[in-house]
C-alpha cells in the first residue's frame, strides 16, 4: 500500500492525456513513485549531512537530481544559509491534507512607492596601452607603482614562510636523526652527525620543542657560520608575465612557422623584423628555435623556415639579439654542419648550409665589436670539425662554406694551408662508382672548396692585393729552398697570375683552369707601374 492516492496518480494521467486509468494500474505506479522519492529524499539528506546542516534545502534535493541525471526543479532553489527558507503549510480539507507555500502578501501601494533602479550602463570597449617601447603607463587600467610594490611584498613575504617552513622541517629530520641514533647507540650520538646537520642549516639558530640549535664552533673544519651582524636578504622569484594579447601573438607567429601556408609565414617574418614590441617575446622565440631545430632534423622545410625567422630577429633593428647569442648559435651551426638534416641525401639540404653560413657570417660582422671573441670561437669550432676525417662529407662542406663566408684572411691562413692534404683524402670518394650520393656529395665539398679559394684570389688579383702574399711561404712545398718571387712592376693579370702559380702551385696543380675564372682580366683591374 503506497503513501500516495490512487487519484493523484489518476489526476496527473490526466494531465498527460490518459483517462480512465484502472485502479491496478494506478496503484502500481503509486508504489513506484513512492520508492523514487524515497530514493530522492536519501540522497538529499546525505547530501544535507556531508553540508553540515539540520535543515533539508532544496539545493539538496537538486543535487540528489543531478546525482540521478534527473532535470532539476526550476523555482524553488534558495540558498542554505538563507533564513528565509521555503516552508511549506499544512491545512485539511473533508478529505485529505494539502499542503501549500504561504506567500507574503504584498501591498502593491508600497511597491509603486519605491524609487526605480539605476538604467544600466550601456555595453561598451575601450583599448588601453599595455606598454610602450617595454615601459608601462600610468593610467587607470593598469596596475599603479604601489599595487606592484605590494605584490612583490607579498611574494617576499610568501617566500620567506615557504623558507622558514623548509628550514623547520630539515630541523625536525635532524632532531629525528638525532634521536634515532641514540636509541640505537645506547648513548650520545657522535659529534660528526651533529656537525653535519648543523652545516646543512648553515649556522642558523632554530629552536623547535625547547631545543636550541646553537651555531657550531666556526674554528671546526668544513662548518661556515654566518658573522653575528650579518643580514641574508633573499629575493624572490618573479615569474615574466605576458599579457593575453601578447601570448596570442607568439602562438601566430609559432603557428606560422609550423604550418605551410607561405603568405602567413611572410607577415610573420616581417614582423619580427619590423615590430618594435617585441622585446618580451624575444626569449622564447629564442627558446622557440632551439627547440623544434632539435627534435626536427630531418624536416628539411621546417628547419629552412626557422632560418628564416632567425634571420628576421637577427636584421631587426629594435630586438638585441646580441644577448641570446650563445643559445642562437647552436642553432644555427646545427644546420650549418649537422651530419643528416633531411630524410633523403638527394633533398637540397646544401642551400640550407649556405644559408647558415651567410647567418653565420653576418652575425660576425654585426656582433664582433661586442663580443671580441665570437668569431674566434666559431671559426675554431669549424676548423676543428674540418679536420675531423670521422665526420661525413656533408658536415665538412658546411665548415668549408661556413669558413669561406668568415673572411679573406680565414681562407688565407686557414683553409687554403689544408687544401692539398684534404683532397687527398676527398679524391677516392670522386668517383666512387659503387655510392653515387658518396660520389655526388665528395664533388659538391670540391665545388665548395674551389669557390672559397676563388674569393681569395679575386681580391689577390684587385691591383695592390697582390703584394699581401709576396712574403708568404707555400708550405706544400718540399724543397727547402726559398721561393724567388718576381718583381712586380705592373699589376697585369698576366704578372698577377704569374705570381699566384708560383706562391699557390699546390693549388693551381690539383684545380688548374678551375681556379683561372676567379682572375679579373686587365680591363677591370687598374693597371699601374711601380716606380723603383
Amino acid at each position: 500500500m503506497s503513501v500516495l492516492p490512487n487519484d493523484t496518480i489518476k489526476i496527473i494521467a490526466e494531465s498527460a492525456g490518459i483517462s480512465n486509468l484502472p485502479d491496478e494500474i494506478a496503484q502500481q505506479l503509486a508504489s513506484d513513485v513512492e520508492y523514487r522519492i524515497r530514493e530522492i529524499a536519501q540522497e538529499a539528506i546525505k547530501f544535507m549531512k556531508h553540508s553540515k546542516r539540520d535543515h533539508l534545502s532544496t539545493d539538496d534535493i537538486n543535487n540528489a537530481l543531478g546525482l540521478r541525471n534527473i532535470e532539476q526543479l526550476y523555482g524553488y532553489s534558495c540558498s542554505a544559509n538563507d533564513h528565509t527558507l521555503l516552508k511549506f503549510q499544512k491545512t485539511t480539507t473533508t478529505t485529505q491534507a494539502i499542503y501549500y507555500l504561504n506567500d507574503k502578501e504584498m501591498s502593491f501601494q508600497e511597491i509603486a512607492s519605491q524609487p526605480l533602479p539605476k538604467v544600466p550602463r550601456d555595453p561598451s570597449l575601450s583599448a588601453h596601452w599595455l606598454a610602450l617601447e617595454g615601459v608601462q603607463p600610468l593610467i587607470p587600467q593598469n596596475p599603479s607603482p604601489y599595487e606592484i610594490e605590494e605584490h612583490h611584498k607579498n611574494l617576499h613575504k610568501k617566500f620567506k614562510s615557504e623558507k622558514a617552513l623548509q628550514m623547520e622541517q630539515q630541523a625536525q629530520a635532524l632532531l629525528a636523526q638525532q634521536n634515532k641514533g641514540n636509541e640505537k647507540g645506547g648513548g650520545n650520538i657522535s659529534g660528526g652527525i651533529v656537525y653535519g646537520g648543523m652545516a646543512q642549516l648553515n649556522g642558523i639558530n632554530t629552536v623547535l620543542g625547547g631545543h636550541n640549535l646553537q651555531k657550531q664552533d666556526p674554528s671546526i673544519p668544513g662548518i661556515h657560520t654566518l658573522p653575528p651582524n650579518t643580514s641574508t636578504v633573499v629575493k624572490p622569484t618573479v615569474k615574466h608575465v605576458l599579457s593575453k594579447e601578447i601570448q596570442m601573438f607568439y602562438e601566430k607567429i609559432t603557428n606560422s612557422v609550423k604550418s605551410d601556408n607561405q603568405k602567413l609565414f611572410d607577415a610573420a617574418l616581417h614582423s619580427l623584423k619590423n615590430d618594435s614590441s617585441l622585446h618580451q617575446l624575444l626569449p622564447y622565440f629564442i627558446n622557440f628555435i632551439s627547440v623544434q631545430v632539435t627534435q626536427n632534423l630531418t624536416n628539411l622545410d621546417l628547419l629552412n623556415r626557422l632560418m628564416k625567422m632567425t634571420q628576421a630577429i637577427l636584421e631587426s633593428k629594435h630586438l638585441k639579439p646580441e644577448l641570446y647569442l650563445h643559445q642562437l648559435m647552436p642553432s644555427i651551426l646545427t644546420c650549418l654542419v649537422g651530419k643528416k638534416l633531411c630524410y633523403s641525401p638527394s633533398e637540397n639540404h646544401w642551400e640550407l648550409r649556405d644559408f647558415a653560413a651567410r647567418l653565420v657570417s653576418y652575425v660576425c660582422r654585426k656582433f664582433g665589436d661586442v663580443y671580441s671573441s665570437l668569431q674566434g670561437r666559431i671559426t675554431k669550432t669549424l676548423v676543428q670539425t674540418l679536420h675531423d676525417t670521422t665526420k661525413p662529407l656533408t658536415t665538412h662542406y658546411g665548415a668549408i662554406v661556413g669558413l669561406a663566408g668568415l673572411g679573406r684572411n680565414v681562407i688565407q691562413f686557414l683553409l687554403l694551408p689544408y687544401v692539398p692534404k684534404y683532397y687527398k683524402l676527398l679524391e677516392p670518394e670522386l668517383n666512387n662508382l659503387s655510392n653515387p650520393i658518396k660520389s655526388m656529395e665528395a664533388n659538391k665539398v670540391l665545388n665548395s672548396i674551389i669557390d672559397a679559394t676563388g674569393k681569395f684570389l679575386i681580391w689577390v688579383s684587385e691591383g695592390e692585393n697582390i703584394l699581401s702574399v709576396l712574403d708568404l711561404k707555400d708550405d706544400s712545398t718540399t724543397s727547402k729552398k726559398p721561393i724567388s718571387l718576381p718583381i712586380i712592376t705592373e699589376f697585369s693579370r698576366e704578372n698577377i697570375l704569374k705570381t699566384l702559380k708560383i706562391q699557390y702551385q699546390s693549388l693551381f696543380d690539383l684545380f688548374g683552369e678551375k681556379l683561372l675564372a676567379y682572375i679579373k682580366p686587365d680591363n677591370d683591374s687598374e693597371s699601374m707601374i711601380l716606380i723603383p
